[in-house]
């Protein structure tokens, strides 16, 4: 039998042993952010995710967008955790105030698309994800503010936010709602 013969009754084999070697790596997901700005960009990329099950609520409800009585109450609780966080309390509610203005933004456009805006859903568990989205964000936010203060923020945040697009396959409109979630951070002392 030619020597070449043997190989290619290997191939096969070989072939499937390279894919068994490179399945891990390629199965795995990709890393943490690191906390802070990329931690940010992450878990408001969660959050706006959550604002297409609203739109679709509030399209089967009749519900507008607008709940003030509900933000009132968000933003109050807020200012009460971030106080226990040692955060100064109305620049963690002018940020979460970010958060809502691009989740209302999302909700604002798919109700425009009656094609976009989805199956209704029960809100409670929605609502329980966003609490723990948004416990998550206040523990973010301290080494977000710290990492803002520094040189470049707007450069480190639009490079989260893009990653953050990436990971999550973000859309037009959720990228443009992620740039809306992150307000002034990078300005506000």
């Amino acid at each position: 039998m030619p020597a070449h013969r043997g190989f290619d009754l290997l191939r096969p084999v070989l072939i499937v042993a390279a894919c068994l070697i490179a399945a891990p790596a390629l199965a795995s997901p990709p890393p943490a952010p690191a906390p802070g700005i990329g931690r940010i960009a992450d878990l408001s990329a969660q959050r706006l995710l959550l604002a297409d099950r609203v739109a679709a609520s509030k399209r089967a409800s009749g519900k507008p967008v607008e709940d003030v009585q509900r933000e009132s109450e968000q933003l109050a609780k807020v200012r009460e955790q971030a106080a226990s966080r040692a955060l100064p309390p109305e620049r963690a509610a002018t940020f979460f105030q970010a958060q809502m203005e691009a989740n209302k933004l999302v909700q604002y456009r798919l109700l425009a698309e009656p094609a976009r805006a989805g199956q209704p859903v029960d809100l409670g568990p929605v609502r329980d994800k966003l609490d723990a989205i948004n416990k998550e964000l206040l523990d973010a936010l301290p080494a977000a503010l710290t990492e803002a203060s520094g040189e470049r923020c707007e450069q480190r945040a639009f490079d989260a936010q893009k990653r953050a697009a990436k990971r999550y396959r973000l859309d037009e409109l959720h990228r443009t709602a992620l740039a809306r979630a992150f307000g002034d951070l990078c300005r506000v002392p």
